[in-house]
């Protein structure tokens, strides 16, 4: 129901009429096509765990509470868009004293992920019990990890949170450093003392071409790619929570991970200034809010897949190969050095002319 409200522009938050919300990572809906995907892979996988322990269908009363907390969101998106629940939600912003940036969009979103997180999530015990929060843990870390961060910088904005604001500093550090490897005339300068109580303390970027003019931006925390870490950390932990992984395995793992999606982060900014130099700040905005996350994505995807691999054997397996093949080599090129090539002797004609004639004799 949201997607149909949402491509036809009909939803009662104006803002969010304004823009596709389902192609937007930050501070959008696309994440919910993950959160969905996630929740099929997993209900796969555990497909027959899940039934087999599932517990809501012996008891009537408990199914009609696992069918009613399934519909609250859908009766959420009903109320808010037809009932008048969106002004509820807004005057509950404006006692919470949300800023007037992020009240009619960003409020209203985060309410949105809290409400489908809360009632899927109890839905989901009702239905299975533990079981199946342990069998889609991963999909709905997922989804908490979205509710955290766009409500901590819904309340706290900008560079207002400042433990998350920390982490920015070292990021954009990086991605400095990288743009002036590329050529760039890029400098980053950070103050602890807040710009404003309403903004805090961000370290500011200024980027350009060699020669030209420069653009200068603030770094939030979200910006800097905090929650990716927060994210990784979630997700991680539930993965590796449900292998069979050595401890010290998934230490090494943990770490690997975490420095990946720094590295991330770093290429991320690095490609918003990099496309705001060439073209143009539309285009750069359009990366930010839809194409920069994908970079996380896209590492966590990768990293699940390396860990599969070692622990599945098939990178040892390659390696020993490949350093077979090496030793093989190397053999066979000594071999080749140490044996010499036979000698061809021409005899003249003459003489095998006067070898034969004393056979003749001889016989």
């Amino acid at each position: 129901m949201i997607l149909f409200l949402d491509f036809f522009d009909i939803e009662a938050f104006v803002p969010f009429n304004q823009k596709f919300m389902f192609d937007l990572t930050w501070k959008g809906r696309m994440f919910y096509l993950f959160f969905v995907w996630l929740l099929l892979l997993e209900s796969v996988l555990d497909w027959e765990i899940i039934v087999e322990k599932q517990s809501a269908f012996k008891n009537r009363f408990r199914v009609i509470l696992t069918c009613i907390f399934a519909a609250v969101p859908t009766l959420y998106v009903i109320s808010v868009n037809f009932f008048g629940l969106d002004q509820m939600i807004l005057s509950l912003g404006q006692a919470l004293q949300i800023g007037q940036d992020f009240i009619n969009e960003a409020w209203p979103l985060s309410v949105e992920h809290l409400i489908l997180l809360l009632f899927f999530t109890i839905a989901i015990w009702l239905a299975y019990g533990l079981i199946g929060l342990r069998s889609l843990s991963i999909s709905l870390s997922l989804l908490a990890g979205i509710v955290v961060v766009y409500l901590v910088d819904t309340i706290w904005p900008y560079g207002t949170f400042v433990p998350m604001q920390l982490l920015a500093v070292p990021t954009a550090a990086g991605a400095t450093a990288l743009l002036d490897l590329l050529g760039y005339n890029v400098a980053m300068s950070y103050s602890s003392l807040a710009l404003s109580p309403e903004y805090g303390a961000m370290p500011l970027m200024r980027v350009g071409p060699q020669g030209g003019p420069q653009i200068n931006r603030y770094i939030g925390w979200p910006c800097a790619g905090v929650h990716s870490l927060l994210l990784f950390t979630l997700i991680a932990l539930v993965f590796f929570k449900k292998t069979t992984i050595p401890k010290d395995r998934k230490i090494i793992f943990f770490l690997f991970g975490a420095a990946g999606t720094y590295v991330a982060n770093i290429f991320r900014i690095a490609s918003f200034f990099i496309i705001f130099v060439h073209y143009g700040e539309q285009a750069a905005n359009t990366f930010h809010d839809s194409y920069g996350e994908l970079y996380f994505v896209a590492w966590m995807i990768m990293f699940v897949l390396f860990v599969a691999s070692i622990q599945s054997g098939k990178i040892g397996r390659f390696v020993s190969a490949f350093r077979r093949s090496q030793k093989v080599s190397e053999a066979n090129a000594v071999l080749s050095q140490q044996t010499k090539p036979l000698r061809t002797v021409t005899v003249p004609a003459s003489t095998r002319r006067g070898v034969l004639s004393r056979r003749c004799e001889f016989i």
